[in-house]
């Protein structure tokens, strides 16, 4: 299945190398050749710290976070990204490291993190107890308090103890008020449980506490279509659109669901709008492709993957939907051409072109 929130980022086709602020490639000759290194203000360290990380360079992810915490021992907001990141790249021991020197901070932060690194070391206990103890310190800060049971609700689940969360959301909703947070959390224990009953009951509650926003209407529609509930998350879907919920995961949403519940029209409709506002997206291309075949619209599908091989002209499988749209108008040179074509723009290194023009050919 699609991960439609994957386009509300800043996409970068699948082609493309991957390239970094030339600050990076200045910090790192600095790093690796060991030389006196320039003042980086925080948020330049940051982006550092997070391309090492995403690049397995934890090495020098490590001895970027030192430079940047001598560089701006005062900074709350780049510890508090430090932590984040550790925290998705899951370093747990840095992790608990950091928490522990920055435990005096003013913010929740670092009690949260340090709980979520208590778990994934296996110090259950120690977690607990910390959980115990942070509760009476912040039993007078409601918002303080709601991060510290949210953080141990999702580190709980990390862990795979859906029930142990369930009842820890609970517990927090019987001393704060039922707040959406942590039915949001409930609901993913639930999936995680495969207890649809009490999912989708969840998820009505959820879509009652905030009817209006458009961003709750996406998400509950991405659950309603990972239960199949397909008119559910279509209703979902649509009403995140009519809140001018306008992301590009929406409108992704919108085209599965059509398609899936065999209203092919409308999924290539909304392919269509997608496609004015970002006519680079191959994927999409490739997607209206598809649903125009299953229509037999096949010139229609030959233009949406001609418009994804200007894209991605090395995608050996393009020619192989471009040579089957052919064969289904019954153009076969042109099919045969198609994959000549592939051939020559992809090296073919899987051999699948040429399986498939030989077998043309011996149809000739």
């Amino acid at each position: 299945m699609f991960d439609f929130n994957y386009f509300d980022s800043d996409f970068e086709e699948a082609s493309e190398q991957e390239s970094y602020p030339d600050f990076f490639y200045e910090w790192d000759e600095s790093l690796s050749a060991n030389q006196n290194i320039r003042f980086f203000d925080a948020d330049e360290l940051s982006e550092i710290i997070e391309i090492y990380l995403t690049e397995g360079e934890i090495k020098q992810a490590k001895q970027t976070i030192q430079y940047a915490l001598k560089f701006h021992p005062d900074n709350d907001n780049l510890v508090y990204d430090i932590l984040l990141l550790l925290n998705d790249f899951e370093l747990w021991n840095d992790l608990l490291t950091l928490a522990e020197q920055y435990k005096d901070m003013p913010d929740v932060w670092a009690d949260g993190h340090k709980l979520a690194a208590l778990m994934h070391l296996g110090m259950e206990e120690d977690a607990f107890l910390f959980f115990q103890k942070m509760k009476r310190k912040y039993e007078k800060d409601t918002e303080s308090l709601s991060i510290i049971y949210q953080a141990m609700c999702e580190a709980l689940q990390e862990m795979d103890l859906f029930e142990a969360s369930i009842n820890v959301s609970n517990e927090a909703m019987a001393l704060m008020g039922p707040h959406i947070e942590f039915y949001w959390l409930q609901l993913q224990a639930y999936l995680s449980l495969t207890q649809k009953e009490k999912a989708l009951a969840t998820m009505n509650i959820i879509q009652q506490k905030d009817p209006l926003d458009g961003e709750t209407w996406h998400r509950l529609g991405s659950v309603y279509m990972d239960l199949d509930e397909t008119e559910k998350a279509i209703d979902a879907f649509e009403f995140a659109e009519s809140l001018n919920y306008k992301k590009q995961s929406n409108y992704l949403g919108l085209i599965t669901v059509y398609e899936k519940n065999g209203n092919l029209l409308k999924a290539l409709e909304k392919a269509k709008e997608y496609l004015y506002l970002y006519p680079e997206n191959y994927m999409v291309n490739i997607l209206a492709a598809n649903i125009c075949s299953e229509m037999g619209m096949w010139e229609d599908a030959l233009m949406y993957i001609d418009a994804a091989l200007d894209i991605v002209p090395d995608m050996d499988s393009l020619y192989l939907y471009k040579s089957n749209f052919f064969s289904n108008l019954g153009e076969k040179n042109k099919a045969m051409l198609a994959l000549e074509e592939g051939i020559r723009q992809t090296n073919d290194e899987q051999g699948d072109l040429k399986k498939e023009l030989e077998k043309l050919q011996q149809q000739n």
